[in-house]
């Protein structure tokens, strides 16, 4: 697995070839992402009323840590001001976003020290996001909103690239989750896992924790196996979060391999075009 740093765009036959071979891309200074950073970080701090995002956990109870951080991820997943900027930043990456199809656009937040945590208030653990869509050509995308320590980033396992790992595909279920998801109020934690796990233990002996700048942009397949890094330092980390599929790819078989993987269906029906909200099943035609 190699790091890419890209200064300029990548057209999309170029970059599924790189993606899907395991390599990780990194684009270096994306305006338009830029600008998504500056935007956030005013919406957050009003909420977090002038607060700073990154230190706020320390001056909030973890209740109102909870109620404060799900307002502001509310706002930011509905905004489609946001998701404009966003795919701004995509097609400055250089993709082609008339062929290209996302599912949706949250901001993530991880507080130090395994405090103050909730749904989407939490570190991730292990998994491969094809695990969840059974979507071997998906692409995912995700940036920091503010500087990152190598303790509060993401973290990969070049090795498990074509190592299988155990894991709970065929038992886990997308409609059991959406059931428990009823239940439960918005940002909290939801009973039911909202995608599969491993069954055995991750060897972290080589793992690579990525180091990327506000404004970059990393790029990584479905497939490749990360988590969040487990975050010990006083800060929060914040990051959004995208996942796509280029139409081409799908239909001339561009896609990483299926060394573990036994859940089905695609989940073509989460995705829907960039360019007028068509659903991708809708797009496929009879592939």
């Amino acid at each position: 697995m190699d790091i890419i740093y890209l200064d300029q765009p990548l057209d999309d036959t170029e970059r599924a070839a790189l993606l899907f071979a395991g390599h990780l891309l990194i684009y270096r200074n994306i305006p338009a992402m830029r600008q998504l950073i500056d935007e956030t970080d005013q919406q957050l701090r009003h909420i977090l009323g002038g607060l700073d995002p990154v230190f706020a956990q320390h001056q909030l109870s973890p209740e109102q840590f909870l109620q404060l951080t799900g307002e502001a991820q509310t706002a930011f997943r509905t905004s489609g001001h946001n998701r404009a900027l966003f795919f701004q930043a995509l097609a400055q990456c250089g993709v082609d976003l008339s062929q290209t199809c996302y599912d949706h656009f949250p901001m993530r937040i991880v507080p130090g020290r395994q405090s103050h945590q909730g749904a989407m208030t939490a570190a991730i653990g292990h998994h491969r996001d094809s695990w969840g869509s059974n979507i071997q050509s998906q692409q995912n995308w995700w940036a920091p909103l503010y500087p990152l320590e190598p303790e509060r980033s993401i973290t990969f396992y070049p090795d498990y690239w074509q190592q299988p790992l155990a894991n709970n595909t065929a038992q886990w279920r997308f409609a059991d989750y959406l059931q428990s998801r009823k239940h439960t109020a918005a940002e909290r934690q939801v009973a039911y896992p909202s995608a599969p796990q491993p069954t055995e233990t991750v060897d972290e002996s080589a793992a690579v924790r990525i180091m990327l700048e506000p404004g970059d942009v990393l790029n990584f397949a479905s497939a490749h196996l990360h988590a969040s890094a487990l975050n010990t330092t006083q800060a929060t980390r914040f990051s959004v979060e995208m996942r796509t599929v280029h139409i081409p790819d799908l239909h001339q078989q561009r896609q990483a391999p299926n060394i573990d993987n036994q859940g089905e269906p695609a989940m073509y029906p989460w995705f829907k075009s960039i360019d007028g909200g068509v659903p991708l099943s809708e797009r496929l035609e009879g592939l």
